[in-house]
Formats: structure tokens, sequence, C-alpha cells
């Protein structure tokens, strides 16, 4: 793909972001208050749902029958059209930009795919181990690849926001890589350190528990004499994966600034200013991605990044207005924006929103999959900003709730807001009948404000496309021919599932 391309399509899905900007960056706190449905939704699209029997069916016909394949007819037509628009401006759509793996392995001299031959299905979610059997396989892929065209055997690897050491244990139990995991969190350094103690010491058991299962045999429960089968071509790991030896962690915060060969001299001291270093992260959170590329593209030593990034809402962007953050801490230890990166964005001044980026991490993919409407706390936070703007006009959009668990009606959650506000500069009451009154008055909008979240979550991946392209661009800008973008996970069980993927030429 060319820089052309890329620019190309950038300027295709900022043409039709243009008169959705507003609509995107909006807060679902104020739909009622600020009467959502009329302001944002097309006259033509209001006509297709006049009472609440429509609303039900465009829901059904419209995002379940038609994600799901089912039989089409001729109603909402407008909305299928908004929703066919959306899909053709998302990244799974830019067939000529995203490299599908495929491809990616026969350009770098790889195999056809990614074989995970071991899967191990204990000390994480399956969701997570999704995630990291695939990573954990294509890193180590990436640099055989990369490395057998090198002068060195020397490789280190980096994991950016190692957390509880997931991705970080695997690379090095499974292929013996040796790893520095960094993280921000000191907790979480330790942590990821006992959690490979742990697992270290039953890994042989885990591999040979693998081994069995794909060959179709049932592993023995403890203390018990397991299955065995001729047939089966197990080969225990050896013992060469020393206590600490391979894996280390070490508590920072990267910026663009950070001297990676210094710091991995600190706790592997036999790595020389020629190792090779290959820049990895699994879901790096806010401006981590991005900061991540800078460091491949500064630091000479940084000879492959493999990065899938998350968190859009984190990011500090350079045009936006001045916006809240959630950790402040985090935010002051920031040395460079995360949006936009290409001089090509920046040359426009674009910027998204807090909203919208808050937008761009929603998965319609799962939604839809599992046929799962907006969540009741956004209608009944809608709810109590109504209560807010009747009783204390000079707080509206200013309160902030958070989480509010366990409760079955509205009557209670209120009751548990009331409970959390009065513990902050907030002291807000309200009596049983007006909490009767506002839920009776909007009872209708509810269907509405139903089928308002799915058409604004139609946006989400044409932004997550708009702030991957712009970091594919970057690297594309500063002379990388070999970056790619790709799709790494399945998207309904691990929605944010693109990685960049770049390796600097032997003379760089």
């Amino acid at each position: 793909m060319s820089i052309g391309q890329i620019r190309a399509r950038l300027e295709e899905i900022l043409q039709f972001m243009q008169p959705h900007w507003e609509f995107v960056n909006c807060h679902m706190v104020s739909y009622l208050t600020e009467k959502y449905w009329q302001r944002y939704m097309p006259d033509e699209l209001k006509i297709e749902v006049p009472d609440v029997e429509s609303v039900q069916s465009c829901i059904e016909t419209v995002f379940w029958k038609n994600a799901n394949k089912g039989v089409d007819t001729d109603e909402f037509s407008g909305f299928k059209r908004f929703l066919g628009t959306c899909e053709r401006q998302r990244l799974d759509k830019c067939v000529d930009l995203l490299t599908p793996m495929e491809v990616l392995f026969k350009e770098l001299g790889l195999a056809a795919d990614l074989e995970q031959n071991l899967s191990i299905k204990e000390f994480m979610s399956e969701k997570k181990r999704h995630e990291v059997e695939i990573t954990a396989t294509l890193v180590d892929r990436l640099i055989q690849s990369s490395v057998a065209h090198r002068d060195t055997t020397e490789v280190f690897v980096v994991d950016a926001g190692d957390g509880k050491g997931y991705l970080s244990s695997r690379l090095a139990l499974q292929y013996g890589h040796r790893v520095l995991g960094i993280d921000f969190q000191e907790l979480n350094t330790e942590s990821a350190l006992e959690r490979n103690r742990k697992l270290q010491r039953v890994w042989n058991g885990l591999v040979k528990r693998s081994g069995l299962q794909q060959q179709g045999l049932t592993p023995a429960r403890c203390g018990k004499k397991p299955a065995t089968n001729e047939n089966i071509s197990y080969k225990p790991v050896e013992s060469l994966i020393k206590q600490g030896a391979l894996y280390k962690t070490t508590a920072a915060f990267i910026t663009p600034d950070i001297n990676i060969s210094e710091l991995l001299k600190q706790h592997f001291p036999d790595a020389a200013d020629t190792s090779y270093i290959c820049l990895t992260g699994l879901h790096t959170c806010g401006n981590l991605a991005p900061t991540c590329l800078r460091v491949f593209h500064e630091q000479a030593h940084c000879k492959l990044i493999c990065n899938i990034g998350c968190c859009y809402h984190l990011l500090q962007e350079e045009y936006a207005k001045p916006e809240y953050f959630e950790n402040e801490k985090v935010s002051a230890l920031q040395t460079s924006t995360g949006f936009p990166m290409s001089q090509f964005l920046r040359d426009k001044g674009i910027a998204l929103g807090r909203n919208a980026r808050m937008l761009a991490t929603q998965s319609l993919e799962r939604v839809t999959s599992e046929r799962s409407l907006m969540n009741i706390s956004l209608y009944y936070r809608a709810l109590l900003e109504v209560l807010i703007w009747e009783s204390a006009s000079d707080l509206k959009q200013k309160v902030q709730v958070g989480k509010i668990r366990k409760y079955s009606n509205f009557s209670e959650y209120i009751e548990l807001c009331s409970k959390k506000l009065s513990t902050s500069n907030a002291d807000l009451h309200w009596s049983a009948e007006s909490i009767e009154r506002v839920q009776q008055q909007y009872a209708f909008d509810a269907h509405y404000m139903h089928l308002f979240h799915l058409m604004r979550m139609c946006f989400a991946q044409v932004l997550e496309s708009l702030i991957l392209l712009d970091r594919l661009l970057y690297l594309k800008e500063l002379g990388y021919e070999k970056s790619y973008l790709l799709s790494v996970f399945d998207a309904v069980i691990s929605p944010r599932r693109f990685g960049i993927i770049a390796v600097k030429d032997a003379d760089r």
C-alpha cells in the first residue's frame, strides 16, 4: 500500500464524518434533556419508525437479522442504507490497506498460517487465551523471520504495558525468548513475576495436558495416571527456563525518551549495544500505543514492533479542546500527544473529541452477535439528568455518578446515586412522586434511545479506522516500507483486534 492510498482513504473518512462530528460527540447522559432523537436523527429515518412497535421491528430487522444474515425485506430501507454507508468506511472493508495475514507471511517469508500447537487454558480467561496465543505465536514468527536476515543472535523482547505478564510469560516459557516486561504500576510488575513463577512450576504438565487434548484424549485429574497414546509426539519443555532467567520486569513510565537499550542492560547484563530488540504490546492503553511507535522509530536497536492498541478514550489529542482526563497522574507524565500522529492529519488540525474516542472503543459486532441492547443504566442515568435539570440546573452535565451496582429498578438506582452524591459537593435527593413522574413521562423514549444507541455505534469502527490509519501513515511517512496494519483476533471475541507491525531494514 502506498502513502497516497492511505491519505485518500483518510480523506474519504473525513468527508464522510464531516456532518456527524456533533452526533458522535454527544453524551448519552443528555439524550433526554437535549432531545437528541429530534436533533440528530434525519427526518427520512424518523418517518420509518413512528411508534414503539416499528422501533422494535427496526432493531430486529436492521441490526439483528441483518447482522446474522436473516431474511431481508424492503422495510426500513433508510436505516439499512445508513448502516451500509457506515460499514463501507470501516477498516475491515479497506481491502487495499488492511494486510491479510497470509499476504504478510508471504512478504516476510513465513509459513502460510499461525498454527497454534499449544493451547493453555489455565491462568487466564478464554478471551485472554485467544489473544495471548495468537500474539505470542505471531511475535515469535516475526522475530525468526527478521533475525534470519541479520547477523545477530542477541534477541530481546520488550513488552510495553506488561500488566500481569500474560504475553511475556508465554514468549519466555513457550518460545524461550528473553523478555523485559515494562509496566507503569510497580504492583503489576510484582504480580506478573509471581504469576510467572506459578505458571513455571506447572508448565510441563500444562503442555502435556494440551498435547493429550489435541490427540482427543481426556487428561487425568491430579493424582491419577494420565492417559497415554503411542502416537502422541509430546516433548516436555526443558528445565533450562530457570527462575527469572528469561522473564524480568521493571516499573517505568514509557515515553519516547526512554532508553530501552540501557533499561535492558540493567536487567540483562549480557545485552549488547548490537542486540536486536522487538518492541511489542498487547492492548497498550491510550497514549502508550502511539508512544511505542515513536520509540520504535527513534531508538536504533528497536528493529521490530508488533503493537495492538486499545482504550482510545485515553488518548491525548493535540488539537482537541481541553477535556477531563481520568488519570491526572498519567496525564502529567505524558511528553507527547497520541493523536494525530501523521503529518497529513496534523496539517489539517484534526480533532476527534473524547466522546468520539470513547465510541471508537465500542464493538457493533459483539452487540449484534449477542443481540444485546443498551445497558439500562444509560437510560436511568439520562432520567437522573432530567431530575438534576429540574431541581439543580446549575449542576446539569456536571454530576459524575460513576458505576452504580446492584439495583433492580429506577427507584433503587436513584437511592444509590443519592447516597453516592451526598458524599461529594452535590447533595441531591428526590421524592418518590418525582421519580415515578419522570419514569412515566419518558417511558416512550426508552425504546427510541435503544435504537439511537445502536445508530451511534455504527460510527465506532469508522472512528477506529481513522485512528489506526493515522498510525500506519505515520510509519509510512517516516519511510518504513515494511509497515502493516492487519486484523489479528476474532472480532467478536476481542473487538480491539487490529495490530500495527513494522520491520526496519537491515541498514537502519
